[in-house]
């Protein structure tokens, strides 16, 4: 009898031990849609990073083109000025 109690203590003791560590489907299932969700996220945040960075980089060529433009057209105001100012002074 000692025995047959001791036997069945033990299985009931590894059962026990093993329920907290079986994963249901259903949980599985959950944490799957859970990571591609996250994973399909991931993969749109870098397309819009990618999409961004060219915007950037258009506009900074852009700006670069603007601030070209702005010296060209000072160097000429500046030279029409000093033209003008021989001009008064004759």
């Amino acid at each position: 009898m000692p025995r047959s109690v001791v036997i069945t203590f033990a299985a009931v003791a590894a059962l026990l031990s093993c329920a907290g560590c079986i994963v249901t489907t259903s949980t599985y299932d959950a944490k799957v849609r859970e990571v591609e969700s996250l994973r399909d996220a991931y993969a749109s945040s870098n397309r819009e990073a990618s999409r961004l960075a060219g915007e950037v980089k258009a506009l900074s060529k852009q700006v670069n083109g603007q601030k070209a433009a702005i010296e060209e057209l000072s160097t000429r105001a500046k030279a029409c000025e000093e033209a003008g100012g021989r001009s008064a002074a004759k």
